[in-house]
């Protein structure tokens, strides 16, 4: 195997948790389990701590990253100052290419069961955030969204247990679309940052219950 295939293949497990949040990744395995030596592995291992998957522990390596109540609130806050303007640039600038693609994907979340099988949510909810940073033609907004979307991931790996939150986001994104065709700007940017702090309250509600309350309290 050459080093890409490995970091794609070790950035699915993380992606997959078949390796869990907080697991020690050892190199000596690693070497042995993809007929590696040491350095390789080890730039691997830096590529994907660069990316936002693993986490360093001084003397002790490498591990899975778990991401912590500060963390999801860093991650959330990030994602709307940085997607709330892609969707207001890309409904500027999406032309019909753009509008096309909007349309096959809303026909995709209004016609799935996301309730019953919340990937779909996941899967879909991915493909429109990508179309929306790609029409929005800024190259450092996606730079920063590209490292973005490592996290984000991580993120969906918590919702993805909770039906409810992929549901509510599917019926998000079916508005941030019917804006974005409309080309209102102002909608477009405000529906996507309305959704993505939404989204946040429901995973902080649903998997840190009585968070909020603590965290308000604490300001």
């Amino acid at each position: 195997m050459d080093k890409t295939t490995v970091y794609e293949d070790i950035r699915q497990q993380i992606v997959d948790e078949r390796l869990a949040p907080g697991q020690w990744l050892i190199e000596r395995e690693l070497c042995e389990t993809y007929s590696m030596s040491r350095t390789p592995i080890r730039e691997i291992l830096w590529k994907l701590m660069a990316d936002g998957f693993l986490e360093q522990e001084a003397n002790r390596g490498f591990v899975v990253r778990r991401l912590g109540l500060e963390q999801i609130f860093e991650i959330f806050q990030t994602r709307e100052a940085i997607e709330g303007m892609a969707a207001r640039l890309a409904c500027r600038r999406g032309g019909e290419t753009f509008h096309a693609t909007l349309r096959e994907i809303k026909k995709k979340i209004a016609n799935a069961n996301i309730e019953s099988d919340p990937m779909l949510g996941i899967a879909f909810g991915r493909e429109l955030h990508r179309a929306i940073m790609d029409a929005a033609h800024n190259g450092i907004m996606a730079d920063i969204g590209g490292r973005l979307e490592n996290l984000t991931v991580l993120t969906a790996n918590i919702t993805k247990r909770a039906p409810a939150i992929e549901k509510a986001s599917a019926d998000a994104h079916l508005n941030i679309i019917n804006a974005l065709l409309q080309q209102d700007e102002e909608k477009s940017e405000q529906l996507m940052r309305e959704h993505l702090r939404e989204t946040c309250r429901h995973v902080v509600e649903q998997f840190y219950p009585g968070m909020l309350e603590t965290s308000s309290s604490n300001k």
